[in-house]
């Protein structure tokens, strides 16, 4: 769609496409492993989550992965009684104790960057040779070399983000790179950091990942009250790009660059608001 430019979420536009799509005729549904179908493409980021909303989440079709603090068998349990069909992601450091969360109940274990990349890779590779049918996503992780060894070594999906909470740089070119690499081993990626706008999570879709990762940014009310709003929000701009699903997205979107002036006309402006979004601050 660009060459290596480097564009990030605010540096573009989707182009709008003829479309006789209804917003409630689309399907937010993505696909994030060979068994898993969330019903809508976000996912609670890691050091955002904990046990309670990651219920919240669950309760909605999606789930928020664990911090390492509380990836414990006893909060993976009490996820699960609640409901078994509940989503429950977990994060870990090493391999030593997958074991016990996924009998427990884990439906995906998120592997954390470390230093050693062998080791590294060995806990993947473990995990995987252990468990070959469990999604086994690793991230954050912004050096393309080191998503490819992971990505060698068995991981599922790449968690794309900086591991010092700072901000991504050109995070759509990074996407789009990242989806490709990950692609030719029929692999996925999920942007892990940056999204504050709705908009941003159709723009990370269009330029490749299956599903975004979310935190404070976007959720400052009810997980319920927010993931609905973003629920209208996607639907909305999926439309606008003629796309009645979010494969048929990430295959056939646009982007078109735009200035600094054009960004701001594409944010709602000159209007009274009687009720601001809950995690729409733009100024």
């Amino acid at each position: 769609m660009f060459s290596q430019n480097g564009l990030g979420l605010d540096d573009v536009l989707l182009v709008p496409s003829a479309s006789d799509v209804l917003p409630n005729e689309i399907d937010i549904s993505t696909q994030v492993a060979e068994n898993m179908t969330l019903s809508i493409p976000v996912v609670g980021a890691t050091r955002f989550a904990t046990v309670a909303n990651a219920i919240d989440f669950a309760k909605e079709g999606t789930l928020a992965i664990l911090p390492v603090q509380l990836s414990t068998p006893e909060n993976v349990t009490k996820i699960k009684q609640l409901d078994n069909q509940y989503l429950v992601g977990v994060s870990v450091e090493a391999a030593d104790n997958v074991d016990e969360l996924v009998q427990t109940g884990a439906d995906v274990v998120q592997v954390l960057p470390t230093d050693n990349q062998n080791f590294l890779v060995k806990n993947i590779s473990e995990i995987k040779s252990s468990f070959n049918a469990l999604p086994v996503w690793f991230g954050p992780v912004d050096d393309l070399e080191i998503a490819k060894q992971s990505l060698l070594a068995g991981a599922d999906t790449i968690i794309i983000g900086t591991t010092a909470g700072q901000p991504l740089q050109h995070t759509v070119t990074t996407v789009m790179n990242f989806a490709e690499q990950a692609a030719k081993v029929d692999k996925s990626v999920i942007l892990g950091s940056d999204i504050q706008y709705t908009g941003d999570v159709v723009k990370a879709l269009a330029a490749g990942a299956v599903a975004t990762m979310i935190d404070e940014k976007m959720i400052t009310d009810s997980v319920s009250d927010n993931l609905f709003q973003i629920s209208g929000g996607l639907r909305s701009g999926m439309g606008y790009t003629g796309s009645d699903n979010v494969e048929t997205l990430r295959q056939k979107a646009q982007f078109v660059q735009i200035t600094s002036a054009g960004l701001t006309e594409s944010h709602p402006h000159d209007i009274a608001s009687i009720k601001a979004a809950p995690n729409y601050h733009h100024v």
